[in-house]
């Protein structure tokens, strides 16, 4: 296919994408009069529950947000980040804890970071004491629940002696007794929420689940996972560098080093996206300057591929405005055009080139000169002069010749006959 249809086929395709992702994103805005998103937080309280609940609120902008809590708790540091976005962005929300779930721990935190609470039969919430119980973690955790529940219930003395009892004592409380206490309303159903807070508007229900991204990180962010994750990489990169040549033990190590930073908080998830972005051209540049399409090659299209998935999963649909999709859609054909003229050309640079030994030899020429055995005489052959020896006898001027052997720049021939 010439070039030329190569350029109008990437052009068209773009023009098409540019026509469809707006109109998809665009629909539910043009349909729905108010949204509800509701996140089903049935997971660990852990980093990839923070990623999940940022894209939720990332999501909710302008809308009402339902946390649907069904989980046993987490980690201290993952529940302040998740009470810190809904607090900072100012989220109007309510708590869920439906009927036969719970919400032990780090997820009784995050229940009380909304505005409201809501339970269903047979839900349970409470027993927040943390493990280790030094006094350090259970004063933290202490003053935490408590600024929350006053936040919702003012400050009153059962508010206080609540807390304390949930910390210190790890008391749990049932749905009936949480609302009898005023704790809680009843939920069975989430239209009982709705009618609850939007009756008489027009409801656009979304219901957000984790994302795959958000489940991986969810395992690693696991201290034991986290810290194989670290020692691996450290071990990878040691092995790179005392094994001869590029072998790519470094890339893997060093990715493994990133993911195990980002589950323990420690960098943030553009760090990642940027790295596997990186990690992945590096390893097609790797393949396009050496033979084949082999594991250098599919390892820099997954790494990526994951890290452009991670770039857009992690950027507010709001941001993403029809000239966003022209430019990205824009530079990635023309990224990918490049690669395509990149690899061609590299390509063509492994084709084998024929040695000087290889293009004389059985070459045909003409003898300027006398040549014989000891004495040596020119020949003309593939467009230039040569010292060259005859291997039998005198070779006259003027006569044709065949080079037989290559030594250096000295030729050796023989008087070329025709049959």
């Amino acid at each position: 296919m010439p070039l030329s249809r190569h350029i109008k086929t990437i052009f068209y395709i773009s023009i098409l994408l540019l026509t469809i992702i707006p109109s998809i994103y665009h629909i539910h805005a043009a349909n729905s009069i108010y949204r509800v998103v509701v996140v089903e937080l049935h997971m660990a309280i852990d980093e990839g529950a923070v990623a999940f609940v940022k894209r939720s609120i990332d999501l909710c902008r302008d809308c009402f947000l339902v946390l649907s809590i069904s989980s046993n708790g987490g980690y201290l540091t993952s529940t302040q980040r998740i009470v810190g976005m809904v607090i900072e962005n100012n989220v109007r929300c309510v708590s869920w804890i439906p009927p036969g779930s719970q919400a032990y721990s780090a997820a009784a935190i995050v229940a009380f970071s909304c505005s409201g609470l809501y339970m269903g039969s047979g839900s349970v919430i409470g027993a927040v004491k943390p493990y280790p119980s030094d006094e350090k973690s259970i004063e933290a955790v202490k003053s935490l629940l408590t600024s929350l529940m006053i936040r919702i219930y003012g400050d009153v003395d059962w508010v206080r002696q609540l807390a304390r009892d949930m910390v210190d004592g790890a008391k749990a409380l049932d749905y009936s007794s949480a609302i009898s206490m005023g704790l809680a309303k009843k939920a069975e159903n989430l239209d009982d929420i709705i009618s609850d807070f939007l009756s008489g508007q027009g409801i656009d229900v979304v219901v957000s689940h984790p994302n795959l991204w958000e489940k991986i990180v969810s395992v690693l962010s696991n201290p034991v996972i986290y810290s194989a994750m670290l020692v691996a990489g450290t071990l990878l990169i040691v092995v790179e560098i005392f094994t001869t040549g590029f072998q790519g033990y470094g890339v893997a190590g060093a990715i493994l080093i990133l993911l195990a930073l980002y589950s323990m908080s420690l960098i943030p998830p553009d760090i990642i996206s940027i790295a596997l972005l990186l990690s992945g051209v590096a390893l097609l540049a790797v393949e396009i300057f050496t033979p084949g399409f082999g594991a250098f090659g599919i390892s820099g299209i997954a790494l990526t591929a994951i890290g452009m998935a991670l770039t857009i999963f992690s950027t507010p649909l709001e941001t993403m405005t029809p000239i966003i999709y022209i430019f990205a859609i824009g530079l990635s054909s023309l990224a990918g055009f490049m690669a395509f003229i990149g690899f061609k050309g590299a390509e063509a640079m492994r084709i084998k080139r024929k040695s000087i030994q290889e293009v004389l030899i059985g070459s045909i020429g003409i003898a300027k000169t006398d040549i014989g055995e000891i004495n040596p005489g020119v020949v003309y052959v593939a467009n230039e002069d040569w010292t060259a020896y005859s291997v039998k006898g005198v070779v006259k001027q003027g006569s044709r010749v065949r080079v037989v052997r290559v030594k250096g720049l000295k030729l050796y021939v023989e008087e070329y006959h025709e049959v």
